[in-house]
């Protein structure tokens, strides 16, 4: 019998076949390079900043901050949620070679898989708000407020950098459909005058 729902074990299948599109350490150290970097430098900034919204004639400042970063990270979730559901289209699947589909399937996974981590930081940037705000009505100490702050900005500093990379992907993908779609009718029309 078991357990868990039926949602958690197919999430974490789905965490499992994700982390299984790595090419080996020196790609999983690029990429969590590329994770770290914004995330520390966000951590930073909120680190810093987090001190000057705690007094309570800000109070109003950080709210306005914290609720732009909340409809910031929904508008980035819902998003990145619509594009997940678009990317992982594939179109005339019966006209491509195995080789080609086995390529654009590998592809299209890499892709998801960094939409996915996209969306992941937009949503935990809006719960380190909730989770500031709630910390700041409760008036915790400064140095949990700053914690929480720093972790806010980081994400978001992370979600941000990667919805820059989100045209290139779009770009990316219809490209790669383009490309396919020449090359078919280059067959064809090769085909056809072999016939004649």
């Amino acid at each position: 019998m078991r357990l868990l729902p039926e949602e958690w074990t197919a999430s974490w299948s789905a965490l499992r076949a994700m982390g299984g599109l790595t090419a080996g350490a020196g790609f999983s150290a690029r990429h969590l390079i590329a994770f770290a970097v914004p995330l520390s430098v966000g951590a930073w900034v909120g680190w810093h900043v987090a001190p000057a919204f705690m007094s309570a004639q800000r109070e109003n400042t950080l709210f306005a901050l914290l609720a732009g970063v909340i409809a910031l990270g929904s508008l980035l979730a819902g998003f990145m949620v619509t594009l997940m559901l678009f990317t992982g289209r594939i179109e005339q699947a019966s006209a491509l070679t195995l080789e080609e589909l086995q390529a654009y399937a590998r592809r299209i996974k890499f892709l998801l898989s960094s939409q996915a981590q996209t969306l992941f930081a937009a949503v935990l940037s809006a719960v380190f708000a909730i989770v500031w705000l709630c910390f700041f009505a409760l008036s915790l100490d400064v140095a949990a407020q700053r914690i929480v702050g720093a972790v806010c900005f980081g994400f978001t500093a992370v979600a941000l950098l990667r919805c820059i990379l989100v045209p290139l992907q779009i770009y990316e993908i219809h490209e790669a459909t383009l490309d396919d779609a020449v090359a078919d009718r280059i067959k064809q029309e090769q085909e056809k005058y072999r016939r004649d």
